[in-house]
């Protein structure tokens, strides 16, 4: 009987221990798990332009293939460097490019994309290269360089956005998750405003389906909700 009571002691003890630590991990906020339900989340929007290209680089996490179904599944990074030429004839050429980060640099070459009249290619590992500063593209022994700027706004990224939208629709989407009813992906993206140049704005959509969202159009400068909709 006390070889008994010597066996149990210990493994009673672990218990204790384990419910302890499990009581002790600390619960996520709402906002957190929003964040995993997240599908589409611009990270940064680098451009530059001259008389030969408007550039674009654009680096998002996101899903590898993403659908508008309300699941999030396979995140990873995507970065798309894009040149829309001002002059049609250059669409034939292929150009090397250099991108120079804060860290290091990464090689490749971009030519035609196939489903626009522009140039595009995938960039690799591009967090790897710390904060971006420039791009040269060269052509034979031309060579063209371009200074980066990122379009997202420091003071008010795709997370903080994020949170604004969720503060907005916070009703509805802590009701979902106390009773793990949310079946909605977030999509956060940066948009630009045609009729007023050189103004961006973050589009932040809850997403069931194609047509099941509710959207929010968020003000970096003053980080408020200055349109939103509900298609249900």
């Amino acid at each position: 009987m006390k070889k008994f009571f010597k066996a149990i002691i210990p493994v009673a003890i672990i218990a204790v221990i384990i419910v302890a630590c499990v009581g002790c991990v600390e619960q996520k906020t709402n906002l957190e798990k929003l964040s995993e339900h997240t599908s589409y989340m611009q990270n940064a929007l680098y451009t530059a332009a001259d008389d030969n290209f408007d550039v674009a680089l654009s680096v998002i996490t996101q899903e590898e293939h993403f659908i508008a179904d309300g699941k999030t599944d396979k995140i990873m990074e995507i970065s798309t460097l894009t040149l829309t030429p001002h002059n049609v004839d250059t669409l034939s050429n292929t150009y090397e490019y250099t991108i120079k980060g804060s860290k290091s640099s990464a090689t490749g070459s971009i030519s035609k994309n196939k489903l626009g009249i522009n140039l595009a290619c995938k960039v690799e590992n591009i967090s790897e290269l710390g904060d971006l500063e420039s791009l040269t593209l060269t052509l034979g022994e031309t060579s063209i360089e371009y200074t980066l700027a990122n379009l997202c706004p420091a003071e008010c990224d795709g997370e903080n956005a994020l949170e604004i939208a969720y503060t907005h629709y916070q009703e509805k989407i802590d009701t979902a998750l106390a009773d793990n009813s949310f079946d909605r992906e977030c999509y956060v993206k940066l948009l630009t405003q045609t009729e007023e140049e050189g103004r961006y704005f973050w589009y932040v959509s809850f997403i069931k389906d194609k047509g099941d969202y509710w959207s929010a159009i968020v003000d970096p400068q003053t980080k408020e909700v200055i349109n939103a909709r509900e298609s249900k």
